[in-house]
């Protein structure tokens, strides 16, 4: 179920929508490093749920300031007040020039409303008053303070042109900008101020925000329906009464009315938010303007309030204040949180690093060592291989010089003792052989007429044994002197431990053998047609042949591959590696 704004405010719901949300991301989300502890997948998840939460807030605040906008709207209804007025409003620059004029001060002066900027007050006063409207604004300019003046109107209209009606000026000045605000009423007859009276009362009765007249005691006069619908105090029970009944004890503070009231008689306007009470006891809060309106003599006739109500408006924005101190406090406590997790990772990453340093100086370590291993291990083989060679082959040699004698000597007078020696001279050919095998095994002596002739032997060796067809592919005689000794074994080896697997469980009819040596990069490859080696197979970890020879390789800087397994495509093993730095 989606959540309110203000359901967004509290913060348990909020931390509980965030949970939500960054549940309902999955595997969508970013993932740290394996090689992150808890702590640091804890703080992951804390800030994903943080930016949630700050989204979410940010969504809040635009949905309230939506509702705020909306209620900023009723202010521009003040301005409907201004043009349909029944009384006329002019704003005066500093020399009397007309600035600004509604629809009544058009009617009152005889032209469109439009027509009356840029042109000067005076025009249209009566001659013998004009003299005297000069001193009014002059004094009005030097004293700072606000008059009220009657005076006649010029005529323009009719066949008659002269001393038109009275009317009724109140001036107020605005000192910082120079500037007249002047309310006309026409006087001229008292069936035309009944008229006035009436229109205006109407217009008061009609309009949409709520409006209180107060006698000079401040006993209220005038109600209009707006009045009743936001108080629902029925006219009856508001008449005659201060307006003060209508406030909640306890919510301004001390000496608030009193302060109200002196500026409203110093200035002749007040503005401010008053605390309130309804009729059926609920609070809230009204948005008031006050207007003084002076009788002819400059006494206080009149106090005008004209009020809305913006409870939901200041509840949204005390909330909207509340919201960003909250945010603010957010942001700091989630800034620390961030700095202490990029340090956290800062720290695990150079940590990473420096490991994976240590493991790249130990890889290259075991390298060498693989190689020196290799290397070693093929010296002993030769040397194993010549001991053999030159001590046990040597007593074997003489050992069957000396039987073959024996069965000569013995062929004609002594048969038992022949066949005898016969037979051990069998058993001895078939150890030499053995022994053969095994010096071949541990170093063939072939390998010392280079690796050519190395590859050459294996292939026709494998061929003999296995009496499959084997395809030998070579690169020109110059290409093996750019071929090290460390090379030629791991090649060597490697062919052998191919071929006698391909023997074992290939079930090939067909082995293809290439050596290609291009541009410093040297690749060699064993393929069959074989049944192939599936993927459960290589996985083994007894598979000592293949991991051996993939080791070998590596230790060289280069790369074994196996082609990918298709049943009954047989099998393609592919060594590559550079020249130059092996």
């Amino acid at each position: 179920m989606k959540k309110t704004p203000r359901q967004l405010l509290d913060a348990d719901q909020l931390r509980e929508a965030a949970e939500q949300a960054v549940t309902a991301m999955g595997a969508g989300s970013p993932q740290l490093p394996s090689s992150v502890d808890s702590d640091a997948l804890r703080h992951w998840h804390e800030l994903q749920v943080s930016q949630v939460e700050l989204d979410m807030q940010n969504l809040a605040l635009i949905e309230m300031q939506s509702e705020r906008d909306e209620a900023e709207a009723g202010r521009e209804r003040y301005a409907e007040l201004y043009d349909q007025a029944p009384v006329g409003y002019l704003s005066l620059d500093a020399k009397g020039g007309i600035t600004r004029a509604n629809l009544a001060a058009g009617e009152l002066l005889g032209l469109p409303r439009d027509a009356l900027p840029g042109r000067r007050f005076e025009q249209f006063v009566a001659p013998r008053a004009q003299v005297l409207l000069r001193r009014f604004l002059d004094g009005m300019l030097e004293h700072g303070q606000r008059g009220t003046l009657e005076l006649p109107l010029l005529s323009l209209r009719g066949p008659n042109i002269g001393e038109g009606r009275q009317v009724h000026l109140d001036v107020n000045l605005d000192p910082a900008a120079a500037k007249f605000r002047v309310i006309l009423t026409d006087i001229g007859s008292d069936g035309a101020r009944e008229s006035a009276r009436r229109r205006a009362f109407e217009v008061l009765d009609h309009m949409g925000e709520g409006v209180i007249v107060c006698d000079a005691n401040g006993d209220i006069v005038f109600v209009n329906r707006a009045f009743t619908m936001i108080t629902g105090y029925p006219v009856e029970e508001a008449l005659g009464r201060n307006p003060r009944f209508l406030g909640r004890p306890g919510t301004h503070p001390p000496g608030f009315h009193a302060e109200s009231l002196r500026r409203l008689r110093e200035d002749g306007k007040w503005q401010g938010d008053v605390y309130n009470r309804r009729r059926d006891g609920t609070p809230w809060t009204a948005s008031m303007s006050l207007t003084v309106i002076h009788d002819e003599q400059g006494a206080i006739g009149r106090f005008i309030g004209v009020f809305s109500d913006v409870t939901a408006r200041r509840r949204v924005d005390a909330d909207l204040l509340a919201l960003s101190r909250d945010l603010d406090a957010r942001v700091a406590a989630r800034t620390a949180e961030l700095t202490a997790a990029n340090r956290l990772l800062t720290m695990e990453i150079a940590e990473r690093k420096r490991t994976e340093a240590a493991l790249h100086q130990s890889r290259e370590q075991l390298r060498k060592l693989a190689v020196h291993l290799e290397t070693v291990k093929e010296e002993e083989r030769k040397r194993i291989a010549r001991d053999i060679h030159d001590e046990l082959g040597q007593n074997l040699l003489a050992l069957r010089i000396d039987i073959s004698l024996l069965v000569a000597r013995s062929s004609t007078r002594q048969p038992r003792l022949h066949r005898r020696a016969q037979s051990a001279l069998d058993q001895l050919d078939s150890t030499i052989r053995s022994v053969r095998g095994i010096m071949n095994d541990l170093r063939p002596a072939v390998l010392d007429l280079g690796l050519q002739a190395g590859l050459e032997w294996q292939v026709a060796e494998f061929r003999k044994r296995s009496g499959l067809t084997c395809d030998l592919s070579l690169p020109p005689e110059g290409a093996f002197a750019v071929i090290g000794p460390e090379v030629e074994i791991v090649l060597f080896r490697s062919l052998q431990e191919a071929l006698t697997n391909v023997r074992r469980h290939a079930q090939a009819s067909y082995v293809a053998v290439a050596l290609r040596v291009h541009e410093g990069r040297l690749t060699f490859s064993v393929a069959d047609n074989g049944i192939g080696m599936a993927p459960e197979e290589r996985a083994k970890s007894d598979s000592f042949g293949l991991i051996g020879m993939a080791q070998r390789v590596q230790a060289l800087g280069g790369h074994l591959e196996v082609a990918p397994y298709l049943a009954g495509g047989g099998c393609r093993l592919t060594m590559s590696l550079d020249l130059v730095w092996s």
